[in-house]
């Protein structure tokens, strides 16, 4: 499957692309050493990098009590890892979005956005150390579908209208389709972009978590996540859920074991936790993705 995926971008000259100066903030925000000065200096060098921090910190999602103009005083609101998650999810909307698809873009983000969220959620309610981590993960899941809709435009829409109305799912369709699926494109995708090993290998194996091995935590924390979005959301045949399967009692056994927190006694009443909670998620996912798209 892996060398099916490789095949598919050997000959691909077109790939969107994150800017340099991305690559270089983002590394400044993950050291231990950096000061507020050092990346205001940095993300000030470019207009629209700068721009982008000031209005999304001033949005309605963040709550300032006064307007803020100040890089530095954003970074210090938010706090680094916060930036950080703006910052990719940002640009990685923006360099996929020019892409031409044969399904509705608004649905795909929405899905993402809601595994975001409720990854984050999840990773609350266990005790994860990197909860904006599993926030920017679950957004980021899913894009080898982008890659398939794009780059197979006929075949991938071909496919999405052969699985309508039915219990195929998106994942078990692209390998009968192209010999791989949507996980393997995607580390392509993530490892051209030089995303860390963790945040790779989330994307390689959200649908065969027992298989992770970066960080089996936060693929779990994605896995169940995925499935709570797809049971609660309608996704149309982009993403079509069904009852869990082998992956997600997979992801729960190694939630249970991995958890930092006393989690429900079984993956029923762990999904019930979640959907008291999703009402309000749902009103902040909104916000999110009102800002994000805009």
């Amino acid at each position: 499957m892996m060398i099916n995926a490789r095949k598919l971008f050997r000959d691909i000259s077109d790939l969107p692309t994150i800017p340099a100066i991305v690559s270089k903030v983002i590394t400044l925000l993950d050291s231990q050493e950096s000061t507020p000065d050092d990346i205001a200096d940095l993300i000030l060098s470019d207009q629209v990098l700068a721009a982008r921090v000031i209005r999304v910190v001033n949005s309605p999602l963040y709550r300032s009590s006064s307007e803020i103009n100040s890089v530095k005083r954003a970074l210090l609101y938010l706090g680094f890892k916060s930036v950080r998650e703006m910052i990719l999810t940002s640009y990685f909307i923006e360099g996929l979005n020019q892409k031409e698809q044969p399904f509705d873009m608004k649905t795909f983000w929405m899905h993402s956005f809601s595994v975001g969220a409720i990854s984050r959620r999840i990773g609350n309610m266990v005790g994860y150390v990197d909860i904006e981590k599993a926030y920017l993960v679950g957004i980021i899941h899913d894009i080898g579908k982008v890659f398939l809709g794009h780059y197979c435009r006929e075949q991938y829409g071909q496919m999405l209208a052969g699985i309508s109305n039915t219990s195929y799912t998106t994942y078990e369709a692209e390998y009968e389709y192209f010999g791989t699926t949507h996980s393997e494109v995607g580390l392509c995708l993530a490892q051209r972009w030089n995303f860390p090993s963790p945040y790779c290998d989330v994307i390689f194996h959200h649908h065969t978590p027992e298989m992770a091995t970066e960080d089996p935590l936060l693929t779990s924390i994605v896995t169940l996540a995925d499935f709570f979005c797809l049971s609660h959301v309608a996704a149309g045949t982009l993403a079509q859920a069904s009852i869990p399967g082998q992956s997600e009692e997979c992801a729960w056994n190694t939630l249970k074991q991995l958890s930092n927190k006393p989690i429900a006694s079984g993956l029923e009443s762990f999904l019930s936790d979640l959907s008291d909670a999703y009402e309000d998620l749902s009103r902040e996912i909104d916000q999110i993705f009102n800002i994000m798209i805009t």
